[in-house]
């Protein structure tokens, strides 16, 4: 005899067997599914957070301070960064793809400041940190010694071979100078302006250990509330200085327009003697420019005394310049802009 009973029930199980096999078909696809859902979810918060690539170049963006030029001053003449020996400055990197895009690292990571001012005057602090996830960095640091024309380099040194990061390097009109000494000094239009910087007591003298020294006087004073006076680093090439003991002066401040030709500004540079003395005042040359990190050229001569030519903006007056009872040459530079001066 046949179990009719049992065919019964096996054949009812296979079908429900095919029914569940047939039910998570769609079940399976819909798991599916929600995973690249969940996939793909996960890469767009990925991108809605932001989270960038990893680095594969540093880009040199700038150098800053908090020090600035006086309101007014002619954009030439405005110096790339005014950095003084010993004060700290700030420089701006920011990090980049393959494909140009800006990157970060994934965590933190130290970089590397480096400078062209020789192994006696790099950077203090000479390191600092890109923080994971930042696509810039500021790092702070200061150079002791005064120089000329500085170039900075920042790297990530400990990254190397698949993960070396190209450095960033600063370009040719990022360079700058680092100045010895800075002061600002109150002005008003109208307002005769007197102040000297270097030697002893602002430029009363000049002296054998500090021989180069300025006073300038602006009859007229300056539209601007402020003059900066500076003092710089001396080299034979870019300063064009015959020495290297004395100072590069500069000085700043809005006087467009209020010194004509018979009327001009004066810098009055004393020289000790040291560097001056042994030759005739009609061969001492003063250097200048009117940009704010030009190489520096010679001044040409004044047609008359304290008379600019035509076409002149700077001019030195050999028949006022003369040599005092110390043996000091004093040598006038009649001006109606901004300018560096240098001695040679």
């Amino acid at each position: 005899m046949v179990d009719l009973s049992r065919s019964r029930a096996d054949h009812g199980g296979k079908s429900m067997s095919r029914e569940l096999r047939v039910l998570r078909a769609p079940i399976r696809a819909a798991l599916a599914m929600l995973a690249l859902a969940l996939v793909a979810v996960g890469l767009q918060t990925g991108l809605a957070s932001g989270v960038p690539p990893k680095p594969v170049r540093i880009q040199f963006d700038r150098v800053f301070t908090s020090l600035t030029a006086p309101t007014g001053t002619p954009g030439t003449a405005v110096p790339y960064a005014i950095v003084v020996a010993g004060q700290s400055f700030q420089v701006e990197v920011s990090f980049y793809d393959a494909d140009g895009q800006p990157a970060a690292f994934g965590q933190d990571t130290e970089l590397s400041i480096s400078t062209n001012t020789g192994a006696g005057n790099q950077p203090l602090p000479a390191t600092g940190t890109a923080f994971a996830g930042d696509t810039t960095a500021t790092l702070t640091t200061t150079l002791a010694l005064p120089a000329n024309q500085v170039r900075v380099t920042v790297s990530a040194p400990t990254l190397k071979g698949t993960k070396a990061v190209a450095p960033g390097v600063a370009t040719a009109d990022q360079l700058f100078d680092v100045l010895s000494e800075l002061r600002y000094e109150n002005s008003a239009q109208g307002t005769p302006f007197t102040a000297g910087i270097g030697g002893t007591a602002n430029c009363a003298s000049a002296t054998a250990a500090d021989p180069v020294c300025g006073t300038l006087m602006l009859p007229n004073g300056a539209y601007s509330s402020q003059v900066l006076l500076s003092r710089g680093l001396c080299d034979t090439t870019y300063a064009a200085c015959g020495s290297t003991r004395g100072s590069v002066l500069q000085f700043l401040a809005d006087i467009e327009g209020l010194y004509p030709s018979t009327s001009p500004a004066t810098l009055l540079v004393r020289c000790d003697k040291v560097l001056c003395g042994k030759k005739a005042i009609g061969k001492t040359v003063l250097n200048y420019s009117l940009l704010g990190n030009a190489a520096l050229l010679p001044a040409p001569a004044c047609p008359a005394k304290n008379t600019l030519g035509d076409l002149q903006d700077v001019c030195v007056d050999y028949v006022q310049s003369s040599r005092d009872n110390a043996g000091d040459s004093l040598m006038y530079l009649r001006v109606r802009k901004d300018a560096r001066i240098s001695v040679s």
